[in-house]
């Protein structure tokens, strides 16, 4: 199941990146307000929670700090996501097979210790971008009348 939820989030990922690389610079950067933000904001803060469970799982602590290219531009940031992402979903994979139940001992971004199944890590970096690609949808929605189509029905209908 969770394989098939990682080929999920892959797929929706590409769905975000096809509408997004669209987008001129001013929609990308539009800070549409009442606390939303930008396109660019929400997918900085998603490749950046990525990379931190990434690198909790691989046992390193990185605290907040971890840089995340600011592009302007939907491309290059693409770009630059691209290189990592497929890494780190490489390494997730492969941590997965034979190992779900491995227990991960790590810290939140406030220094508090936490252990949990790789199983349920996963499924939470999963759960989390599935969230914030609904929300780039419902901005694309605003900025060019057209949502990402993202239902995993049409994941498993393609």
């Amino acid at each position: 199941m969770t394989e098939a939820l990682l080929d999920y989030d892959a797929w929706a990922y590409d769905r975000v990146k096809d509408h997004t690389t669209k987008l001129n610079e001013e929609q990308f950067n539009q800070d549409l307000g009442e606390g939303v933000g930008s396109i660019k904001d929400k997918l900085r803060h998603l490749h950046w929670a990525e990379e931190i469970w990434a690198r909790r799982i691989q046992g390193e602590n990185p605290g907040s700090d971890v840089p995340i290219a600011d592009a302007t531009s939907p491309v290059a940031f693409f770009q630059s996501w691209d290189a990592s992402r497929s890494k780190t979903f490489a390494r997730l994979r492969s941590e997965l097979q034979g190992n779900a139940g491995k227990i991960i001992n790590y810290q939140n971004t406030r220094g508090e210790n936490f252990e949990q199944p790789l199983w349920q890590i996963i499924l939470h970096v999963i759960n989390h971008g599935t969230f914030h690609r609904g929300q780039v949808s419902s901005m694309h929605r605003r900025l060019t009348g057209a949502p990402v189509p993202l239902d995993i029905i049409l994941f498993h209908r393609s």
